[in-house]
């Protein structure tokens, strides 16, 4: 690896965790929902709604153990259900409920905000840049991490 100036570099990964958080919307008591939850209903939404937690732990970066307890919460108010798979009976499907698509479609523009800034803001031309940057940059750090995992 090249000897990069720590302090510059160091400097960024601050810029980047501040872009991040100031990406991440809070739960807010009149959506009484948090962030991971959301993302989890957005996963299935977005995707093959019959994804099993290994999947959602995957696409969403963290850990099957979170992803088990935000199912069982989510479960718990309504928003998805879980059904067996019948191919691997030690497996489960994740599917929305009509209430977490309703919860999904009310909250959408509250939990979307920081991007929708970013566009208006950024215009056209720039936000797909910056989008092709980070999705690029998200897939080099993917393959690190991969091949970190392999080479330990």
């Amino acid at each position: 690896m090249d000897d990069f100036d720590w302090i510059y570099m160091m400097e960024k990964m601050q810029n980047i965790k501040l872009f991040s958080r100031n990406m991440i919307v809070r739960g807010s008591k009149e959506y009484e929902i948090p962030a991971q939850h959301l993302e989890l209903l957005s996963c299935l939404a977005l995707h093959d709604e019959n994804m099993t937690p290994l999947n959602i732990s995957k696409m969403m970066g963290v850990s099957k153990t979170i992803i088990s307890r935000i199912l069982d919460k989510l479960i718990e108010d309504g928003y998805v259900n879980k059904t067996k798979d019948e191919n691997d009976k030690r497996s489960y499907k994740i599917n929305l409920t009509e209430l977490g698509r309703d919860k999904l479609n009310k909250i959408y523009k509250y939990y979307l905000a920081p991007i929708y800034v970013l566009r208006k803001e950024l215009g056209s031309k720039e936000f797909t840049t910056l989008m092709s940057n980070i999705e690029k940059a998200n897939e080099l750090l993917k393959n690190y991490d991969d091949s970190a995992k392999h080479n330990s």
